[in-house]
């Protein structure tokens, strides 16, 4: 037995069971994931997916216990300690669950919904014992940086630079931090899981809107974005002003960051065409109100 696996088999140990096989799971960008199929002592077979990550893994853990147990759709997870893993590095794991990722583009109001309707009941949660988590309150401060991926926004920039800061004044909300179709999981239309936390913050509910809006926008264009925010908007009081400073925000960073992403050529120019609309589009909006 190699090192490599004998570091497997310690791990099952560890949640109770042997390990048979190993499986990458590819699609994440900043975590290593991996399918167990572990074996128990009474011979039952479980299927355990497993994130290693050096970061983000205690902020993830608090946010998905505490979604879990207010009742929304979040699998439970364990915490694998720094040196149990063949890396070394420290992990969480939760069963694997069945679904697909999937948004029937064809007829995806019903999708839609649940989106907003779970996206909201998070925004509702209490947070007494989030206290740890990062704060996420206000775009202004990073968006110039943002903005700078494309010398078009210059004069976009420079007038939002001349605006002053904003922070959230609102009852702080847990936020998801990455709420779009690839981390969420359907069976049968209905929502089963709410998958990857490792972005999940305390702040302002827009950010998650916004972001959520956005990835809407690439897979349906604004037919969906704005269906979905009907919906959330029919549950949840949002600032039209402070969405729209947001929609800049997750728009300018997308931008930023897209090229690293490991995705086909052809679908990083159509999201650039998106959210760049998205950002010109928002501007024109906030230009409008002042």
């Amino acid at each position: 037995m190699t090192e490599t696996q004998q570091a497997w088999q310690r791990l099952g140990a560890h949640l109770g069971a042997s390990v048979e096989s190993v499986e990458r799971l590819t699609g994440g960008v900043s975590a290593e994931v991996y399918l167990l199929t572990l074996r128990k002592a009474t011979g039952i077979r479980e299927h355990v997916v497993l994130r290693e990550k050096a970061t983000t893994l205690a902020q993830e853990l608090l946010a998905m216990r505490h979604a879990r147990s207010q009742g929304l759709p979040v699998p439970p997870v364990t915490a694998i300690p720094e040196g149990l893993t063949p890396s070394g590095l420290p992990a969480l794991a939760m069963p694997w669950v069945a679904g697909t990722t999937a948004i029937d583009q064809a007829h995806p109001e019903p999708q839609l919904r649940a989106m907003a309707d779970a996206l909201v009941a998070l925004h509702q949660l209490p947070t007494k014992g989030l206290e740890p988590l990062p704060r996420l309150l206000d775009p202004l401060p990073e968006l110039p940086g943002f903005l700078a991926v494309d010398p078009a926004f210059e004069p976009i920039a420079a007038w939002l630079s001349r605006r002053p800061s904003t922070p959230y004044r609102g009852t702080l909300a847990l936020l998801h931090g990455d709420f779009w179709p690839g981390n969420l999981l359907w069976r049968e239309g209905s929502l089963q899981a709410m998958l990857d936390w490792e972005d999940t913050h305390l702040g302002d509910p827009h950010v998650d809107v916004a972001l959520t809006r956005l990835e809407l926008r690439y897979l349906l264009g604004s037919e969906g974005t704005g269906s979905f925010t009907t919906r959330y908007r029919a549950q949840a009081s949002l600032d039209e002003e402070r969405l729209a400073l947001w929609d800049c925000y997750v728009a300018a960073a997308a931008l930023t960051y897209m090229g690293s992403w490991g995705l086909p050529k052809d679908e990083v120019a159509h999201m650039r065409r998106e959210a760049t609309a998205f950002i010109h589009e928002a501007a024109a909006y906030l230009s409008a109100l002042s």
